[in-house]
């Protein structure tokens, strides 16, 4: 009975935030080492639960070790300068494999149905896309970064229409 109580004073005290983020739109960026660890099913179940509250979701996922592991097994360094990739057409190879890949692996769990959990059966819907637009960034101090860029163009609108139809939103963030 004691449980009960506490369960409906915290439900109580919590309403009030359910209420003020209903309909909001929370963007969550995560590294692409977060879909590594074994904890990543948790962050799902979070993602499903704040989804279930009324929380329009913008998942930005990265994929930094992933690119880095395609690059190690073609015995590949991964090249950088000032913290930015250079991504040579090798590279981009890579980069689009571990784009895919981790997109298709993280819209799996979401819509999987979160078995062994409270949300078991509550499959979200996943939409991604090319939501952004990039620019190439040249060629800086002697440098040629090749094929990376930086964001020209961010189609908000097309990620609003998605929301409105209640599907989380996933895409690749910073690749480098």
């Amino acid at each position: 009975m004691e449980s009960q109580q506490s369960f409906v004073s915290w439900f109580r005290n919590s309403s009030p935030y359910i209420h003020a983020h209903r309909n909001k739109t929370f963007v969550i960026s995560f590294g692409g080492e977060a879909v590594l660890d074994a904890d990543f099913e948790h962050h799902v179940h979070d993602f499903a639960l704040l989804s279930s509250l009324g929380i329009r979701l913008v998942l930005v996922h990265g994929i930094r070790p992933q690119i880095d592991q395609r690059l190690a097994k073609l015995n590949t360094p991964a090249l950088f300068h000032q913290h930015l990739r250079i991504t040579d057409d090798l590279a981009l190879q890579c980069v689009k494999e571990a784009a895919g890949l981790v997109r298709v692996e993280i819209e799996a769990r979401l819509s999987m149905g979160l078995s062994n959990s409270p949300m078991a059966g509550c499959g979200l819907k996943v939409a991604s896309g090319n939501f952004v637009t990039a620019k190439p960034i040249g060629v800086i101090e002697g440098i040629d970064y090749c094929h990376t860029g930086e964001v020209r163009r961010i189609d908000s609108g097309a990620i609003h229409a998605q929301l409105d139809q209640n599907n989380v939103v996933l895409k690749v963030g910073a690749i480098n």
